[in-house]
C-alpha cells in the first residue's frame, strides 16, 4: 500500500540551513509541487544551504519536474540572480548518482552533492563555500 508523500522542514539559523526531509511515496509532479510548497512557508529560501534527505521517499523526479522548482525559485528571488548556494542531497537510491547532472542543470545557482548520511551532508556545508 503506498504511502503518501510528506515533507517536513526546518531551519538552522546559526548555520543558515534549511533541512528538508520527504518521506513516502511520490510521482514527479507531486513532489515538485511539495518542494515549492515548503519553500513558500520560508522567507527567502533561495538565500539557505540546503539539505534535502530523500532516503525514506520512494519516486523519481524528472527533469521537468527539477526545473519547475528551480524556475519558481529563480523567479522568487529576482534579479540580480543571489549568490550560489550549495544544496546536499541524502539519497540510497544508486540511481541519483547518475542524475547528478541533471541537478546541476536544473540548479545553475547551487553547489550539488550527494551523500549517503546527514552528518556528512552537515561536514560539507560546514566547510568554506567555493
Amino acid at each position: 500500500m503506498p504511502r503518501p508523500l510528506r515533507l517536513s522542514h526546518l531551519i538552522d539559523p546559526d548555520r543558515h540551513i534549511l533541512l528538508v526531509t520527504a518521506r513516502g511515496d511520490y510521482t514527479s509532479e507531486g513532489f515538485a509541487d511539495s518542494l515549492i510548497a515548503v519553500y513558500q512557508q520560508v522567507e527567502r529560501p533561495w538565500t539557505y544551504d540546503r539539505i534535502l534527505d530523500m532516503r525514506s521517499a520512494q519516486g523519481v523526479v524528472e527533469f521537468q519536474d527539477l526545473l519547475k522548482v528551480s524556475v519558481w525559485l529563480a523567479q522568487v528571488a529576482g534579479t540580480p540572480p543571489p549568490p550560489r548556494r550549495r544544496l546536499a542531497l541524502i539519497s540510497n537510491d544508486p540511481f541519483d548518482r547518475a542524475r547528478m547532472n541533471a541537478l546541476g542543470d536544473a540548479f545553475p545557482h547551487a553547489y550539488i552533492q550527494l551523500f549517503d548520511r546527514r552528518d556528512e551532508a552537515i561536514e560539507w556545508l560546514a566547510t568554506p563555500q567555493p
